[in-house]
């Protein structure tokens, strides 16, 4: 779970506490604090960490953006399937007992997501549920439109991530996108648990928080272009990407947010 000083120090609380709440515990919590933080967060930490032995708090002493925090995370990481965390959502009780069960049952795969709860950035008012396709299969053919997992809920294989390379920096746009289409790409199998295991916070504040403007744009071609170097994309999928992320990059938040709920709605 990487972490920076933009987070709310609430937020972290709450996630550290759903992570102590699991029915299966983690065997470690790898935190990443990215780059200095202010006195609230750290604060926050250390009261978790004498409840949470398993807990191993790494400082970057500079900031270096989400997908470096991401791979320092994965290379301090001691165990072979890794759980993927954000600082501002909460795991459901049963989410480590639901996919690792899973994983026990089928030796194949190598990616697991779930569905997601979407609420206000107050954890009070629930705005819908993020579902995403259940078999590999699936996966597969909704990659070459839409985003296959949502990243807060994937488990991944350690070895895996090693030989497909880990994170590449996009301008923290499109990190994950591109990672699992290297999953896809490579014929490792993937699935999506059916139903809610972590609730996410995607509420107004969300929409006036995501970043905009032609820097933005042009990482997320980037991501785009590699996507359908990959094969990935053909190029009425990569024409409709363009697009997209044009209307989320280059338009006012008002626009993206009625885009958003448009494509939610329709998934």
């Amino acid at each position: 779970m990487p972490f920076y000083n933009g987070d709310q120090s609430e937020h972290l609380h709450d996630a550290l506490k759903s992570l102590a709440n699991q029915s299966l515990p983690a065997d470690e919590i790898v935190l990443v604090q990215d780059g200095p933080v202010n006195a609230r967060l750290s604060q926050v930490v250390q009261a978790w960490q004498e409840k949470l032995p398993s807990l191993n708090w790494h400082v970057l002493q500079e900031n270096q953006g989400l997908s470096a925090a991401l791979n320092a995370g994965i290379a301090l990481a001691k165990h072979e399937w890794l759980a993927r965390m954000d600082a501002d959502d909460i795991c459901l009780p049963n989410r480590f007992e639901k996919q690792l069960s899973l994983i026990s049952s089928d030796p194949s795969l190598s990616i697991l997501g779930s569905w997601i709860q979407e609420y206000d950035e107050t954890m009070q008012e629930a705005k819908g549920i993020r579902k995403l396709p259940e078999s590999d299969e699936e996966v597969r053919a909704y990659a070459r439109w839409r985003c296959p997992f949502n990243h807060m809920t994937v488990m991944y294989r350690k070895s895996v991530l090693e030989k497909v390379g880990a994170y590449k920096d996009y301008g923290a746009v499109g990190d994950d996108y591109e990672l699992w289409a290297r999953f896809i790409m490579q014929g490792y199998k993937t699935a999506n648990i059916q139903e809610v295991l972590v609730l996410a916070r995607t509420g107004d504040d969300f929409f006036k928080k995501r970043r905009r403007g032609m820097k933005y744009f042009k990482n997320e071609v980037r991501e785009i272009n590699e996507l359908y170097r990959m094969g990935l994309l053909r190029p009425w999928h990569y024409l409709f990407h363009f697009c997209t992320k044009a209307i989320v990059r280059l338009s006012p938040p008002w626009l993206v947010k009625i885009f958003y709920l448009g494509i939610r709605k329709s998934s």
